[in-house]
């Protein structure tokens, strides 16, 4: 019995351990101390490898580091446990836009809108794809999606209304500008200067 107690309190005292480390991981991240943040995640994660948030939060701390490669592989890490997780899909659409694989992240980004319909970013984003593969129906499609579901979704304004003056609309075009320079997007001030006066 006396043995049966001991172990349980070392296994207690382990699995604080090992719950600190996470919680630490999580702590470092706000501070803007990624690298012991990704220590603190691979601490926890050898006695906990398949907990998603950390795995996914060390992926976000090495991506804050510009160690691409390494977030993607903890992204890619999640979708394997997680395949519907939608946080990992547009991290690594983010990762294929950010190397101008634009049909690659498009293909991330749809999937994300697969699994939550909801979500303003992952249309903004779609839309953000689209738009640099030229396909000028499918961005307005997923920017007028985004500010859909966030009516004050600045950005997907912005670009909207860049992708309206380009398309000869350039009234409504610069009305969605001016929501933009409203709900204080930088760069709108300068685009409805340039389209607008």
């Amino acid at each position: 019995m006396r043995n049966f107690v001991a172990i349980s309190l070392i296994i207690s005292f382990f699995a604080s351990c090992q719950s600190e480390s996470g919680k630490m991981g999580d702590q470092y991240f706000r501070n803007g101390e990624y690298e012991k943040a990704i220590e603190a995640y691979n601490d926890y994660l050898e006695y906990q490898p398949t907990d998603i948030n950390s795995i996914y939060n060390r992926g976000r701390a090495y991506e804050e580091l510009g160690e691409y490669e390494k977030a993607l592989s903890s992204y890619q890490a999640v979708l394997e446990q997680d395949p519907k997780n939608v946080n990992a899909l547009l991290s690594v659409g983010k990762y294929h836009y950010r190397k101008g694989n634009y049909a690659d992240a498009a293909f991330q980004f749809e999937k994300a809108i697969e699994n939550n319909g909801n979500n303003a970013l992952a249309y903004f984003l779609l839309g953000r794809a689209n738009h640099n593969l030229g396909k000028i129906s499918e961005a307005m499609e997923a920017y007028n999606a985004a500010i859909s579901v966030d009516k004050n979704y600045g950005e997907a304004y912005l670009y909207r209304g860049a992708l309206k003056v380009y398309s000869k609309q350039r009234r409504s075009g610069c009305s969605d500008l001016t929501v933009a320079q409203r709900l204080g997007v930088p760069n709108a001030d300068s685009a409805i200067k340039k389209y607008c006066n």
